[in-house]
């Protein structure tokens, strides 16, 4: 079995990057075989730009999902991606670091979706969701945050985070992962995340420990659940009879604004 891990932190030895090792010796003493990107070590540039094509399908104006599909029909993708799709696609589990920086991904990380997913190599038309080109494969997300789980729940000052962090899984989904339970761990950093307890653990000790143990046992951890392409009429809409799996695709709107499309469109 084959594990690809892809750490998006400025500095290698934050906590971020101590899970991210974590997974690595765990994953390595289970047997698997381990590949590893450090996007901020490796330098890995987050912005898709024409300066990374050699070839291009129109010279006078960059259209990034133009340019992506010729460079995979004649197989020119930029190395830098090139490497990066080869462990993805090698890979029967991805596992994904990163902290929550202003309620969403590092920009690197968010970069490395932008040119890694590739537009004609890793999803077209015919090629997403349960047709996903990384269907049977499995991915989890470990996500920190500095606020407070109590800060960071349904009813907290600073918004649901299992609400934000299912858009930011979503795009593994569309490439056909099965997306596992993401590890979200809270109150990460301070004075009192590095302070000893009475047992002269801290809770960086403690969330280390944790995640070691579900690293460990990631075979067994829950798959959140998607709708299949099946539960989707002619229209693209879910389905009446079709469960509804979340708030971000449902039976009705769970936003007052704007209405719906289709319901007080101005004419």
């Amino acid at each position: 079995m084959k594990a690809h891990i892809v750490l998006a932190h400025p500095e290698r030895h934050s906590f971020n990057g101590l899970l991210a090792d974590t997974s690595k010796s765990r994953l390595d003493s289970a047997g698997w075989e381990v590949t590893f990107s450090d996007l901020y070590g490796m330098g890995f540039d987050p912005r898709e730009a024409s300066e990374h094509y050699t070839e291009r399908s129109d010279e006078a104006r960059f259209h990034a999902q133009t340019e992506q599909r010729f460079s995979a029909d004649n197989d020119a993708t930029p190395a830098d991606v090139q490497a990066e799709i080869d462990k993805v696609l090698a890979c029967d589990l991805l596992v994904v670091h990163f902290p929550l920086w202003w309620f969403g991904m590092p920009a690197i990380m968010k970069g490395w979706l932008d040119r890694v997913f590739v537009y004609g190599k890793m999803y077209r038309s015919a090629m997403r969701y349960d047709a996903g080109i990384c269907a049977g494969k499995k991915m989890i997300a470990c996500v920190t945050t500095g606020a407070s789980a109590n800060s960071c729940s349904f009813n907290g000052r600073e918004a649901d985070t299992r609400l934000l962090v299912w858009p930011l899984v979503f795009p593994f989904r569309y490439v056909g992962f099965d997306v596992l339970e993401p590890e979200v761990l809270h109150g990460i950093g301070g004075v009192a995340f590095t302070e000893g307890h009475d047992d002269g653990t801290s809770a960086l000790d403690r969330f280390a420990q944790h995640w070691s143990e579900q690293i460990a046992n990631v075979s067994a951890r829950p798959v959140l659940p998607y709708n299949r392409d099946d539960e989707f009429d002619e229209n693209l809409r879910l389905r009446q009879d079709a469960p509804a799996h979340s708030p971000f695709i449902s039976h009705a709107s769970n936003i007052p604004w704007p209405p719906a499309t289709g319901e007080g469109d101005p004419t």
